[in-house]
């Protein structure tokens, strides 16, 4: 195990697709409101998602006022239930995409420790066209976690079947804006968890398309809900830079203020 270090200080391009993801009998036109509601909100109501995120959320047992790891007779169960309007209804998301120079590769989702910090504001609107918005945002922080020798030689390995070397590996670093899923999650169920019946509930599926009842600023969950991943790269491979129009998001990571620091790897 090594600690790893990501140094962020620096503005970042994000593209908003405005088409949803999934098969074609999926997709649907995400309306404006939700765009607008993002921008209006991303700056103030983001979270990382770390180990404080998740040791919110996580079912906790308690004997008594002292917690303890797990359930038995006597002791009392209790799930924080995300608030709407004090919790964050965004989280940020890093990723880390390992390749070599045959497709594939694999993708690692670091745990992040509860020292990491990120703050994130939104520059400017690049880009508005009718496929997709392009953003400036400045980012500011460290992103920090154990590095398990034991991911660090999956990660080598799935390199090597790439046809690549570890010194020689592709390193996409990637940083995501997405809904806070528990916020998301506490519109959909009832005070005793059971789903709310579809005449009550504020977004539906109807053919396979996300639906909000209404469709309109009132409704948060479906805002949240309908939004995509909103996405940054920073990578070390050059053929990014033969597609910048195709994907504008993607920035070489020697051009940016990026830096981690960690025994197995280093940029």
């Amino acid at each position: 195990m090594a600690k790893a270090t990501i140094e962020i200080d620096d503005q970042f391009t994000f593209t908003w697709d405005k088409t949803t993801a999934g098969s074609e009998a999926q997709k649907r036109r995400i309306p404006e409101f939700v765009k607008e509601f993002f921008e209006k909100n991303i700056s103030i109501r983001t979270e990382l998602a770390d180990d404080n995120f998740y040791d919110k959320y996580v079912k906790k047992f308690y004997d008594g006022d002292t917690r303890v790891k797990n359930w038995a007779p006597g002791v009392s169960e209790k799930k924080y239930k995300a608030n709407p309007e004090m919790d964050s209804l965004f989280l940020v998301e890093l990723e880390l995409l390992f390749s070599g120079k045959k497709l594939g590769g694999i993708l690692y989702r670091p745990e992040l420790t509860k020292d990491s910090k990120i703050d994130v504001k939104l520059i400017e609107v690049v880009e508005d066209n009718e496929e997709r918005c392009v953003y400036n945002f400045q980012l500011t922080g460290s992103l920090i976690w154990d590095y398990k020798s034991s991911h660090f030689k999956k990660h080598v390995e799935a390199v090597e079947r790439c046809m690549s070397t570890w010194d020689d590996a592709k390193v996409d670093v990637r940083i995501n804006f997405r809904d806070n899923y528990e916020v998301t999650r506490s519109f959909k169920f009832d005070e005793k968890g059971y789903t709310l019946d579809k005449a009550i509930a504020p977004v539906v599926l109807v053919d396979e398309k996300i639906v909000g009842k209404p469709e309109d600023e009132t409704n948060l969950c479906f805002m949240l809900d309908i939004m995509p991943n909103v996405l940054t790269i920073v990578s070390n491979d050059e053929s990014w830079k033969h597609r910048k129009s195709e994907y504008p998001n993607c920035k070489p990571v020697n051009t940016k203020n990026i830096h981690m620091k960690c025994k197995y790897l280093n940029f």
